[in-house]
């Protein structure tokens, strides 16, 4: 008898852990259904978001062109007999009798420049003399039977042109370093620029110093003279391009066997300092007579 009892104890633990692990098959199975289902759910909806943002940027964008006063528009900078101006004009959808309109410039640091429109053929065209400025916003204010609207036309700014081309190259006695400058895109001419220096940085020990640059009556001179054991540093065409060349004299300022890397600043008329040059010129001398080593190049000047 109590053999029977053990024998159906032991089937009857035998069906519990068949039936336990069956379980937990399933459920295991009910949970990755159950992470597959949500998966598929963030996909629909995921679908559904993109879809509905796309069809809501559309519909703005309708609704944007619908209620737009003009039917197209256009601007750019461009420097024109030493000036930077702007060149606007804007075609509106329908014109009125008595009708006017100025393009305005709110810069950033709140200010708006403003310039009435002359209407040409049905568009709206002006040219506005802004100088520099960082960034701005560009918009048309329209007037009619005492009502202004105003558009925005986009962003705009002259940035640009406050940047200086310049090139840097030693001269033949590898004592000399020139700076030449080509101002001919840049807000600043030949006469705004009264003074240069060459920044030096001692890369070994992390020290800088200073050497003035003494302004050149004649930039051909540091075309000529050219650090033999290195090419002409790469220019544009001279020919027909204003220049300005500034020189240094750099006898004893170096020590051997260090290197050096130097910048330029370049002041303006109206106190402006502009600056560039890095890693484009260097300097670095042997021990014992060993090799000269220098460097030139173009680069940017700029604020």
């Amino acid at each position: 008898m109590i053999n029977k009892t053990h024998i159906a104890l032991g089937i009857c633990a035998a069906l519990l852990v068949v039936n336990t692990g069956f379980l937990l098959q399933i459920s295991s199975r009910q949970k990755a259904l159950e992470q597959q289902m949500e998966n598929m759910q963030n996909q629909v909806m995921d679908s559904i978001s993109v879809n509905t943002s796309s069809i809501t940027q559309r519909i703005e964008n309708i609704l944007e062109k619908q209620s737009s006063l003009l039917s197209n528009s256009n601007f750019y900078v461009n420097k024109e007999n030493g000036a930077i101006v702007l060149l606007a004009e804007a075609t509106p959808k329908t014109i009125t009798d008595g009708e006017t309109a100025e393009f305005r410039v709110k810069k950033a640091d709140g200010s708006v420049q403003s310039q009435k429109a002359t209407l040409e053929n049905g568009v709206w065209k002006t040219t506005m003399e802004t100088g520099l400025f960082d960034d701005g916003t560009l918009s048309i204010a329209i007037s009619s039977n005492g009502v202004t609207k105003q558009e925005e036309l986009g962003s705009v700014s002259t940035t640009q042109y406050s940047y200086i081309d310049a090139q840097s190259q030693w001269g033949e006695n590898a004592a000399t370093l020139y700076l030449l400058l080509y101002p001919a895109d840049s807000f600043y001419e030949v006469k705004d620029i009264v003074k240069a220096e060459a920044n030096v940085e001692n890369n070994n020990t992390g020290e800088c110093f200073t050497v003035p640059m003494s302004l050149m009556d004649n930039p051909d001179a540091a075309l000529e003279d050219v650090y033999t054991e290195e090419p002409m540093a790469p220019m544009p065409d001279t020919g027909t391009l204003q220049r300005l060349a500034f020189s240094a004299d750099f006898t004893n300022k170096f020590e051997v066997d260090t290197d050096y890397f130097i910048t330029f600043s370049v002041a303006t008329s109206d106190s402006t300092v502009l600056t560039g040059g890095v890693d484009a010129t260097t300097y670095h001398k042997g021990k014992n007579g060993g090799t000269t080593s220098l460097s030139g190049g173009s680069f940017t000047l700029q604020p």
